[in-house]
């Protein structure tokens, strides 16, 4: 007999013999459940953080930022500064001649949520050119801020997340009362985790002189090499240029090899005591059939087919567990809102980390299945017919 169809009879003959053993393939059932629900709902939360990555924002999007600045809440850019980037070459202008530019200003500032739990978040203040930098942000309901004018615009996420976040609410920041007068949406980014404001009031509020970051739309990605050089050579001004990829990196890099550590770390301490509930199924399952094993070596079975067999059985004990823990974890966790440190982001089960915790499960079972499998080929053929 070939070892394919050996390896079959013998898959068939094990599969067959898992509804006598059901309290021990229940077991592993359940702990593979709990590690790939645990595990899918941690990697949800990196996939959901992965749009601080920056690997999303326009290729023709720059940032300008403060000679020796890794990221905006480090830097310090001048007045100045935002009309040379105006003025530089190979920056867009509208049909009006206006530039693509717009300057930024970020303070943290104090919130309640609506369990009742303090948290901070971020009022970012705008120049006007940040219609023209971001025409992707709109507003959803009410309208947007006004210069020179205590108002200010919310996320969505914020306004179900925070108190006080409605339309029409008033809000003390810094001693000073705000009125929100919009809800926006479409900044797939930080710009979730934010409050929008006029630039000019936000730093005359927190006695500011000088904003943080310019952002600067381009003519074309390949021209960035080019404006570079052009500001960076520029006496004038002390800046770098980045693009806008760079200092999401720089600002929020270490958070998501923070959550990608944890997710992983997490799922190989569970997924230690979900091999130990598959190694005591798998085992029963080897000890209940050593005459029969015994008997089919002795009429001409091969080890090889034995091993295959066990570990297959392994791998379909496992399978179940995973559909049903990434199914719970998809129902209560994706689309889930969380802000750690005051950055909204929500829960995203997409179908990468589906496959990631199903091969994670599978992993599981050859792991729980190797030991019980080199058991069944290493027992002498007459100790098991003794047995």
């Amino acid at each position: 007999m070939s070892f394919f169809k050996q390896t079959f009879a013998l898959t068939a003959t094990g599969l067959r013999g898992i509804n006598q053993r059901r309290g021990s393939s229940l077991v592993t059932i359940v702990g593979v459940t709990t590690v790939v629900a645990v595990l899918v709902a941690l990697l949800a939360m990196s996939e959901g953080a992965s749009i601080f990555t920056g690997d999303n924002v326009r290729r023709d999007e720059v940032a300008v930022l403060g000679r020796g600045a890794a990221s905006a809440p480090q830097s310090v850019v001048s007045r100045e500064t935002l009309l040379t980037v105006g003025s530089a070459p190979f920056v867009k202008h509208a049909p009006d001649g206006s530039p693509y530019t717009t300057a930024s200003s970020m303070v943290n500032v104090d919130a309640v949520k609506k369990d009742g739990s303090r948290s901070r978040i971020f009022l970012v203040g705008w120049t006007p050119g940040v219609a023209l930098v971001q025409p992707e942000v709109r507003i959803i309901e009410g309208r947007n801020f006004q210069p020179a004018v205590h108002e200010v615009v919310v996320s969505d996420p914020i306004r179900k997340m925070y108190r006080g976040m409605d339309i029409g609410d008033r809000i003390t920041l810094r001693n000073t009362e705000w009125t929100v007068v919009g809800v926006f949406a479409g900044n797939d980014s930080i710009g979730d985790s934010v409050l929008r404001a006029d630039a000019d009031t936000v730093m005359s509020t927190f006695g500011r002189t000088t904003y943080q970051q310019v952002l600067a739309i381009l003519e074309s990605a390949s021209d960035m090499p080019a404006f570079k050089q052009a500001l960076e050579e520029n006496p004038a001004i002390a800046v770098d240029v980045k693009t806008v990829a760079e200092t999401f990196k720089a600002s929020f890099g270490q958070l998501n090899q923070l959550i990608d550590f944890l997710a992983y770390f997490v799922g190989v301490v569970m997924a230690s005591g979900a091999v130990f509930g598959a190694l005591n199924s798998l085992y029963a399952s080897v000890d209940s059939r050593r005459r029969e094993l015994a008997t089919l070596r002795a009429i001409g079975f091969n080890g090889l087919p034995i091993v295959v067999s066990v570990l297959i059985e392994g791998m379909v004990l496992a399978l179940p567990g995973a559909l049903i823990g990434s199914a719970i974890a998809w129902a209560l966790f994706n689309g889930n809102v969380v802000s750690p440190a005051g950055l909204i982001f929500k829960l995203t089960v997409t179908p990468h980390v589906v496959w990631v915790a199903i091969v994670w499960a599978l992993v599981i079972g050859l792991i729980g299945a190797s030991l019980p499998a080199l058991r069944a080929v290493r027992v002498p053929v007459a100790t098991a017919l003794r047995a």
